[in-house]
């Protein structure tokens, strides 16, 4: 090894995993080069050493090595977040001498927790400080910092960070936490990463338990309405984090069974709006449009049927803004969606190929309001009008052509098919796929719009699908691919054969969530 150059002095400002790694930090904030590139966590922070504690002990007493990943074993003790002011503990709000700005502990803070409170919300206004081990850091942070970023298309507006992560850092004993960390886990192990798999089925399991004792704690007669308020918001949000889970996974047709029970549950919820906190009525409506949107999108991939009127109830209900923000389209949208899909049911239900009278005019109807239907997006989305502005749009177009396979019977090869298909691949390529919110339009042209012979659109659109897929690798769009590619193999041999909709009907696939 070379001597350091006279003068040359060793810095000690790089972050903490590049000094580990024994490489020059490059020292971008908050997040270096290095970090970003690889997928590190960045602390710019002195890490103190603590006394080693003992995290398994065997029925006898005697301690065993811990079965846990390599990287996580890298500093396994226990350690405490440091990284507050007295402003944090300061229950008087009184103000100190320390500029939040300039001190540089609050520079290295993970988790971003302003955290408002009134007298209805049950969660502490103000934050203690609480204990992670090693793994449990490592994989809160993954999730934070570069999961919740590629959920939303907004970054400003960001349930899954301002909402879902400020109740589970509050509860850390409950299943909220535990669900966080078997999101984050999952997502490591599709990634690559075989020896995250373990830890994944340890935290879902420790959720699944815990969150049993939620529900049977909430027909206890002896619980306080306060701990009521949040063990309900706790099993809201739990269930939100358990199918946001099973759809990552594989997208097998678990993710219903947590969907039909929300959908009960926050039934019963919505009607204890007027005496809750603005804190919990944000939650209920992210809960509400997201289970929502995926009971509505995966009812037009033809395994599952929607519950209609009580969704179109809960959809009427919620606040558009936050539908907007979440789906990419407003929620006059997404009820037109489902009154299609209640539609197709009665035309199913008559056996005629001609519509009865009343049918046809809801048919007419509908057709009617799509096209005259306007989505405007408020200036408080900011730099990503234009963005939400285009993936509202191209939702609007696939309904239409969703309504006219559906209900009508109309084949790629229809003029007017061939029309809405054409000016919804025109803006499909302006759509950014950072979210997975463009999915559901990729998925219903690709299968109900496309010909045949159309050799570049559907390179084009097989390729959108691939791409979004490599980004968090849900296990939702594969199947989507694949659902597609049958689809077009059927249609290569039996064109005569696989007309509308109806060649999506009994796929052997199962419920795909299309959200």
């Amino acid at each position: 090894m070379g001597h350091r150059a006279k003068g040359e002095l060793r810095t000690r400002s790089g972050c903490r995993k590049c000094r580990e790694r024994r490489v020059k930090c490059p020292e971008q904030r908050p997040i270096c080069g290095h970090c970003k590139r690889l997928g590190f966590t960045c602390r710019y922070e002195i890490k103190l050493n603590w006394q080693d504690v003992v995290l398994f002990e065997g029925h006898d007493g005697i301690s065993q090595e811990p079965q846990l990943p390599e990287d996580l074993l890298v500093s396994i003790q226990s350690w405490m977040f440091l990284n507050t002011v007295q402003a944090d503990f300061n229950l008087d709000g009184v103000k100190t001498d320390i500029e939040d700005s300039d001190h540089p502990s609050r520079q290295a803070i993970d988790f971003d927790l302003d955290y408002q409170s009134d007298a209805l919300t049950p969660y502490p206004q103000y934050l203690s400080p609480f204990r992670l081990g090693e793994a449990e850091g490592y994989l809160w942070s993954y999730f934070d910092q570069f999961m919740t970023p590629q959920i939303v298309i907004d970054p400003g507006f960001n349930p899954y960070r301002h909402i879902v992560l400020k109740l589970a850092s509050c509860f850390r004993e409950g299943p909220l936490f535990q669900c966080v960390l078997a999101a984050a886990a999952n997502q490591l192990h599709s990634t690559g990463r075989p020896e995250y798999k373990s830890i994944m089925w340890l935290h879902r399991a420790k959720a699944l338990r815990l969150l049993r004792a939620q529900i049977a704690q909430l027909a206890s007669p002896e619980m306080e309405e306060t701990g009521c308020r949040a063990s309900k918001d706790q099993v809201i949000a739990s269930t939100i984090m358990l199918t946001f889970f099973e759809i990552s996974k594989d997208c097998s047709d678990s993710w219903t069974v947590h969907s039909d029970f929300a959908r009960s549950f926050l039934s019963s919820r919505l009607r204890d709006v007027g005496g809750m906190s603005a804190e919990q009525e944000a939650l209920l409506y992210f809960a509400v449009t997201y289970f929502v949107s995926h009971d509505i999108l995966a009812a037009t991939g033809g395994t599952l049927v929607e519950a209609a009127e009580m969704v179109s109830e809960m959809c009427k209900s919620t606040n558009n803004s936050t539908i907007l923000g979440i789906t990419g389209c407003t929620k006059d949208l997404l009820i037109l969606i489902s009154e299609i899909t209640q539609l197709s049911l009665l035309v199913g239900q008559s056996g005629k190929k001609q519509l009865p009278p009343a049918v046809q005019q809801r048919r007419d109807n509908v057709e009617r309001h799509l096209h005259q239907l306007r989505q405007d997006i408020p200036g408080e989305f900011g730099s990503f009008k234009s963005e939400f502005a285009m993936v509202a749009e191209v939702k609007r177009l696939t309904t239409i052509l969703y309504l006219y396979s559906r209900i009508d019977g109309a084949g790629p090869h229809e003029p007017h098919i061939i029309r809405i298909t054409s000016q919804i691949l025109s803006i499909l390529p302006k759509i950014s796929l950072r979210t997975h919110t463009g999915l559901w339009p990729l998925f219903i042209v690709a299968v109900l719009g496309v010909r045949p012979e159309c050799d570049e659109d559907r390179k084009f659109l097989l390729s959108r699908i691939t791409e979004l897929y490599e980004t968090r690798q849900l296990a939702n769009v594969n199947k989507a691919r694949l659902i597609v590619e049958d689809v077009w193999k059927l249609r290569d041999l039996r064109p005569e054969d696989s007309q509308g909709w109806s060649i999506l009907q009994g796929r052997r696939h199962g419920a795909i969530s299309l959200a």
